[in-house]
């Protein structure tokens, strides 16, 4: 879990790296749940959670599949993650039913154009509603235009849309959006960009609501994307999983690790988990401590 290898390890300890791995093999699989630890722990979530996948190799698969996971946007924890084929309605469904057996129940799910998402989430949480990554609607506005330092035809237009996604006020945004849409400059790749932004309105700007509720909301996924590249970094040193077993073992322990493991770089608006844990922003202070090996 930090990142060591199996034969710094093993000369550590004085053992053969297959002595090693099975010791890792036997303590990973003694460990609780992680769904489970949030089910019998936590009760103190709140209502917004960020939502994001990364790909594993695993032995037997031509392709990497996804490790799909949650953060809960006020504490910073994990309830839940999977591993699962494909980013599909039928996993995310499966993510949260498992969010609502352990008893975490979202408001707001933060997340990027994953198209299987809004469908899956209307099945197991029919009150819960979709906040988008402006990161994530930018990044692929670009990538879409060609944008680039050779070719910047569209960056006007590109420009514009950073601006409208960063407008505060419902009417300032409507008027800014006409004038766009107006315009005798739009290009035909524009229109559908355009067309695309109006029907995904209030999914985009739905956190402006939120937050006069009295609600933290964020507009990007950025809180997870950090936690990604954690996670792609522990698996530089890991080629692939043997099976899905080994995978999930290893997923569990990697949730389980960054619940317990105290926080030391938090900004500004969380600077006050500095020192403290996710986990003991989530838990019942009235429930003993779980007895977790890592």
């Amino acid at each position: 879990m930090a990142g060591d290898s199996l034969r710094g390890l093993a000369e550590r300890h004085d053992l053969t790296s297959g002595a090693i791995a099975k010791r890792l093999k036997r303590e990973l699989a003694a460990l609780p749940r992680n769904e489970e630890i949030t089910k019998q722990y936590c009760t103190r979530f709140g209502d917004v959670i960020c939502v994001d996948g990364v790909y594993v190799l695993v032995k037997g698969f031509a392709k990497k599949i996804p490790f799909i996971y949650g953060i809960d946007y006020p504490t910073h924890d994990i309830p839940a993650g999977i591993l699962d084929f494909a980013e599909n309605e039928a996993a995310f469904v499966r993510l949260f039913l498992m969010w609502r057996d352990a008893g975490y129940q979202p408001t707001i799910v933060v997340a990027d154009e994953a198209p299987a998402l809004p469908g899956a989430l209307c099945k197991v949480f029919p009150d819960a509603r979709v906040q988008l990554c402006h990161v994530h609607i930018l990044r692929n506005i670009r990538e879409t235009l060609s944008i680039s330092r050779r070719d910047e035809t569209h960056l006007p237009f590109f420009r514009s849309m950073q601006k409208l996604l960063a407008m505060r006020g419902e009417e300032n945004r409507r008027t800014f959006f006409q004038t766009m849409a107006l315009s005798q400059t739009v290009r035909d790749g524009e229109w559908e960009i355009l067309k695309s932004i109006r029907s995904r309105w209030d999914d985009l700007f739905r956190y402006e609501s939120i937050q006069k509720q009295g609600i933290s909301c964020p507009t990007t996924n950025n809180l997870i994307e950090g936690y990604n590249h954690h996670f792609k970094d522990r698996m530089r040193g890991i080629k692939g999983f043997e099976s899905i077993a080994s995978a999930e073992r290893f997923l569990n322990a990697w949730m389980i690790k960054r619940r317990i493991q105290p926080f030391r770089d938090c900004g500004e608006r969380f600077k006050h988990l500095n020192g403290k844990s996710s986990f003991d922003q989530s838990r019942n202070p009235e429930l003993p401590y779980p007895d977790i090996l890592l």
